[in-house]
């Protein structure tokens, strides 16, 4: 260990007034305070000589062997900042696996230790007590040059000057005035790229590390993350997700006059699960305008927020001490939804060109279904209570039990109440017909569909002769195949409907499925599986959410593969099955060693956004694909094992949130075999194995047809297993399926068979995610 040196615990009597102030400070003004974070600068009057200080944060070790520390400016009346120049070093070493894979993967380590040059703080923890204990500051001639770029280039990262944002938790404890345990450190290093290192307590897993953005828009990247050191050694913890305040419900009354303006008043029921809270952030479509925002008791709460940006940090009008409540009322207005053709045609200037006259098909554009009212978390769960004011002559859905609808004049007034606490809150509106689905197997079922508009659309696009039915048919039978595989759904009625964009979003009760699937005619199977994937989310993503970003998969891989389920036993096309199988298959294998693991969840998008896709959704798909070959019977292809095993996961998280680490527990209680081998290898590692296959059939005294079979394992870790299909196909034409186990690079076995072997197929009906080959015995 490092010498500690112990300085002087002189302190400058402003800078104690600041410290002493921390936990009760008045907030002040949000433009104020971020104005001095955004030009806070070395100090000249509080600089300190350092030699051979350390600070310690969780997992992250910097140590500061000679120069000179300086204070930053205060922020909000306190010291929250410093700036290291001279020699020292920082380590980061993960405690997990998948993040060591991360760190190797990114910055060529799986631990990091590395000189540095400099060092910019920010803190809201005990940063300031420990500098204070152990470092004696003063005046110091020395010009604060050297000092100024490495403070201006964590600026840079730290705070986005356009948006007047910053880190959300640390604004919260500057506006706050409290010391909610933040911290921030940029490391210049001689060698290699800035890094940022960051505790973040209102992250789920607050350790991060970062570094400079690769792509547009993308200011950081994160190399890692992963919770507190403590929290990962106790192997019961589950993930959970911290707030400053606990959301228990929205009460939203939303008027769209005959222009489809919107004007709203939401009301957010919240309780302060810790002291001190003045200032909380919430999002809010960033093109909606907030008219004025007030508490229960009347008081007006001032707020502020930054032009064409979705942060509203609001003041409210007293702090709230733990399990205080309050109800915030937001009154709003603007477009959320706009009027539009999915075709717009402009005629050539030249006359002499023929021009096709441009379809007058009309569709109403919902600009944003997430943040369409004021957002505090989107992992909390709320009662939701929606009253909608739209004109009568259009068709509306929403999420929620319909408990009342009534039109006078031209206004259509509905209310609509969830049937179960949620985060997912949205609805359509449009120029429907309605279809309506009664089957004693399902829920009701209303299909909209812009019929208008696809019979314009048809002057320019083909499409099938009556769209509803082939969709109806999907939607509803997939809610039954669904509720006969995994169990019964959650909601009373169910509404599919048409949105004019190219893709899908599923909300309880309600599911946006794309124009395309409307109109397109399609032979490759996309078309049924998208449908069936949007009506999979009613049991994952909804029925059981994923309990943090890491169990995204949860959600969108097990959509993905019960869509794929639902091709192959419902609408009985193999072919398409296995088409798809092998898209998302090989889309995965081009990826090679670059593709991130599926346990990075959302994280995935930060190195390439298409990853996001190919990785949680397509390998989620195949995972799940693996796990039921590894459970089917191969004499009789019997898979009601694996069916046994959703439907108990199912069943066990109906209404909750869920782990991976749940899941795995519900496989292994099905397998009867301790499957922590496999999710390391599949959704928490990203490495894909090539088999190479070779055999030969040899005789002995007792056995006329002996086959010798040996498998090469390449491209994976030596200790990588793996169970895998054989088909040994007879020379009389008869075939069996055996199961191997690939183990390590080479795997050697024999078997005595009853007739002699004519072919011999590795990895049949696409059991593995793998790449195939085979090779003369040598």
């Amino acid at each position: 260990m490092r010498p500690l040196f112990l300085g002087s615990l002189s302190w400058p009597a402003s800078l104690l007034a600041g410290a002493a102030a921390l936990p009760g400070q008045t907030a002040q003004g949000y433009t104020a305070v971020f104005s001095a974070l955004q030009s806070v600068a070395p100090r000249s009057d509080s600089v300190s000589q350092v030699h051979g200080l350390v600070l310690r944060r969780d997992v992250m070790e910097f140590h500061l062997d000679s120069g000179r520390l300086y204070l930053l400016t205060p922020v909000a009346t306190r010291p929250v900042g410093a700036v290291f120049i001279g020699s020292g070093s920082v380590s980061f070493s993960p405690p997990i696996p998948v993040e060591r894979g991360q760190l190797w993967h990114l910055l060529g380590d799986s631990s990091l230790t590395a000189p540095l040059t400099s060092i910019v703080f920010f803190f809201a923890d005990s940063t300031l007590t420990e500098l204070g204990r152990r470092l004696s500051f003063a005046r110091d001639s020395l010009s604060t040059r050297l000092a100024k770029p490495p403070v201006s280039d964590a600026l840079d990262r730290f705070v986005d000057g356009r948006a007047h944002r910053t880190e959300s938790s640390f604004m919260a404890a500057l506006l706050n005035g409290e010391a909610n345990g933040f911290f921030y450190a940029y490391v210049k290093r001689p060698l290699g790229e800035d890094l940022m290192f960051e505790v973040d307590p209102d992250e789920s897993e607050p350790i991060e590390l970062l570094r400079k953005g690769r792509y547009p828009g993308q200011r950081t990247q994160t190399v890692c993350q992963f919770p507190r050191a403590a929290d990962v050694a106790d192997t019961l913890r589950e993930p959970t997700h911290p707030h400053s305040l606990q959301l228990s419900a929205y009460h939203i009354d939303a008027t769209f006059d005959n222009g489809l303006k919107l004007a709203a008043l939401a009301t957010a029921h919240v309780a302060a699960t810790r002291n001190g809270q003045r200032w909380a952030r919430f999002l809010l479509f960033d093109e909606l305008e907030v008219d004025s925002i007030q508490e229960a008791n009347g008081a007006r709460d001032s707020f502020f927020r930054q032009k064409r940006e979705a942060e509203v940090w609001v003041r409210f009008g007293a702090s709230l001490r733990t399990g205080d409540s309050a109800a915030v009322r937001f009154a709003y207005h603007g477009r959320l939804v706009d009027f539009g053709s999915l075709m717009r045609w402009s005629r050539p200037q030249d006359p002499r060109v023929f021009s096709i006259p441009p379809p007058r098909d009309k569709w109403f554009f919902i600009k944003d279904t997430e943040t369409w009212y004021p957002r505090y978390d989107f992992w909390q769960n709320a009662a939701i209570d929606l009253t909608f004011h739209t004109p009568a002559h259009y068709q509306f859905a929403s999420i929620g039990r319909l408990v009342d609808s009534q039109t006078v004049a031209d206004v259509r007034t509905t209310h609509w109440v969830a049937e179960q606490p949620t985060g997912q809150v949205s609805f359509n509106i449009g120029e429907f017909k309605e279809f309506e689905i009664t089957d004693p197997r399902i829920p009701p079922v209303t299909v909209q569909v812009n019929m208008e508009a696809h019979r314009n659309l048809d002057a320019v696009l083909l499409q099938p002769r009556d769209p509803q039915v082939e969709v109806g048919a999907d939607v509803a039978n997939s809610l039954s195949f669904f509720t006969s595989v995994f169990g019964p759904p959650l909601y009373s009625h169910y509404y599919a409907t048409e949105i004019p964009y190219g893709h899908g979003q599923a909300f309880p009760g309600l599911i946006h499925l794309s124009w395309f699937t409307f109109q397109s005619i399609d032979q490759s199977g996309f078309n049924e599986i998208f449908r069936a994937h949007e009506m999979a989310h009613q049991w994952w993503g909804i029925g059981v959410e994923p309990a943090g970003y890491r169990d995204v998969w949860l959600s969108e891989g097990f959509a993905d593969f019960a869509g794929l389920w639902y091709m192959e036993m419902i609408l009985k096309d193999n072919e398409k099955f296995f088409h798809q199988l092998k898209t998302w298959g090989d889309a995965i294998r081009s990826r090679h060693d670059d593709a991130p693991p599926i346990a990075l969840g959302i994280r995935t998008a930060e190195r390439d956004p298409r990853d996001y896709s190919t990785i949680v959704y397509d390998k989620g798909a195949w995972v799940l694909q693996m796990l039921r070959n590894m459970m089917i019977d191969l004499r009789t292809m019997n898979e009601d094992p694996f069916t046994e095993t959703m439907r108990d996961f199912y069943v066990q998280y109906r209404g909750r949130a869920a782990s991976t680490r749940d899941f795995q527990r519900v496989v292994e209680a099905h397998m009867g075999i301790p499957m922590g081998w496999f999710f390391d290898e599949w959704v928490y590692s990203s490495s894909i194995p090539t088999f190479v296959l070779s055999w030969r059939v040899d005789s002995t005294a007792e056995h006329p047809h002996v086959l010798h079979v040996r498998v090469r394992q390449e491209r994976v870790p030596q200790t990588f297993v793996m169970p895998v299909p054989l088909l040994i196909k007879f020379v009389d034409g008869s075939e069996v399926y055996v199961r191997i186990t690939s183990r390590g690079p080479l795997t050697e076995g024999q078997l005595a068979l009853p007739r002699a072997p004519a072919q011999l197929e590795l990895n049949p009906l696409q059991s593995v995610l793998a790449d195939v080959r085979q090779e003369d015995w040598r």
